[in-house]
């Protein structure tokens, strides 16, 4: 529904509708559409997971950042994440919803990655997010190699 954006406000109604349940079935799972939301651009990244298997840290920090620019590329999390982000100035629950989703994410960096600091992640994974979403044009492969190098500093001698 959300990559098919009609205009037609994304609501527990719409998506009730939509889905053949009704409204109360959703706010018990979900409680906000803004967690319905969230839950979707985080079940739709973790179906495009990258291989973190290598015993090379770079290649596990090139794969994360790599998986991340494909992730807000792709359309459907796109229009998630900035009517989120639309949202968060005036709804503590979309607050909430992308909080939530940034510390899931550092969490998975950090399992997957390596052990890193708040500020060192948004050092790294920012970049490839404004470039997506503000300057409008794909990260490159130029600037994930550059965020690498940078990581290897960030994440230090034992990773």
């Amino acid at each position: 529904m959300l990559a098919a954006r009609t205009g037609e406000p994304f609501t527990f109604t719409t998506l009730a509708a939509r889905a053949k349940v009704s409204r109360r079935t959703l706010y018990t799972h979900w409680g906000s559409i803004e967690r319905v939301i969230s839950d979707a651009v985080t079940l739709r990244v973790g179906e495009a997971a990258a291989d973190f298997s290598s015993p090379d840290p770079r290649e596990r920090l090139r794969n994360f950042l790599s998986s991340a620019r494909s992730g807000i590329a792709d359309p459907v999390t796109r229009v998630a994440v900035t009517a989120l982000m639309n949202r968060s100035s005036y709804d503590a629950e979309a607050a909430r919803s992308l909080a939530g989703m940034a510390a899931a994410r550092l969490q998975h960096f950090r399992t997957s990655v390596g052990e890193i600091d708040r500020d060192g992640y948004l050092q790294l994974v920012g970049p490839v997010l404004f470039a997506e979403l503000i300057g409008g044009e794909a990260a490159s492969d130029a600037l994930i190699d550059t965020l690498v190098e940078r990581g290897m500093g960030l994440l230090g001698p034992g990773d």
